[in-house]
């Protein structure tokens, strides 16, 4: 009998739901956790790629008296992929919120319109601040790498070896900016969808 009343009150709570509301309850779900899950892999899979320069530092100060630094570690604009994650962090966050908001507008004390969307708003910004910093940590790194280029093949390192400028290394952070960029890319989009559904005119059944 316990459950059968749970049931009832369930049905009860939901019955004032109209289709269209429903249709935004499904897509904040859907697109809620697709886009948590898409960027927390690209965040983790990034940090690991920035983690490891500072923990097995490669290269070293030329001994040549060009003043270029091999290390991956140094170059510009890593800030600015840090910077990126933090960010990306609150993306995520904000994604599950999106989640949470599904269960609340099942409920009968739900957030109205206005809310929804100034929800869905915040989120917008918070994936544009995202792409934006981590776009320019990017352009500060392929502008190092374009200098290093231009300075020759190698260099000499403290023990007398030869070390090249551009090391594979050096892609793979300018791969993990990029996967940040597109870590805000599928936020972007995710609240542009939930977006337009917010917006969308009912349609009169």
């Amino acid at each position: 009998m316990p459950r059968e009343l749970k049931n009832a009150k369930n049905e009860e709570d939901n019955s004032d739901v109209s289709p269209n509301v429903l249709r935004v309850v499904l897509s904040f779900r859907r697109w809620g956790w697709t886009a948590f899950w898409a960027q927390v892999v690209l965040c983790v899979v990034s940090s690991v790629v920035l983690l490891q320069l500072f923990l097995f530092p490669r290269g070293g100060t030329s001994a040549v008296p060009t003043g270029i630094d091999s290390n991956p570690a140094s170059l510009p604009g890593l800030s600015f992929a840090w910077v990126g994650v933090a960010v990306l962090g609150a993306s995520i966050f904000w994604n599950f919120r999106y989640t949470q908001m599904a269960k609340k507008l099942r409920s009968p004390d739900r957030p109205t319109k206005s809310q929804t969307i100034f929800q869905i708003k915040i989120g917008l910004i918070i994936n544009l601040i995202g792409m934006f910093v981590t776009l320019l940590g990017a352009f500060a790194i392929i502008g190092a790498l374009t200098l290093r280029s231009g300075q020759g093949q190698t260099v000499i390192v403290g023990g007398g070896g030869i070390n090249p400028l551009i090391q594979p290394l050096d892609f793979q952070v300018i791969q993990a900016s990029f996967n940040i960029i597109f870590a805000h890319f599928v936020g972007l989009v995710s609240s542009l969808w939930l977006l337009n559904r917010a917006t969308d005119k009912p349609n009169r059944e």
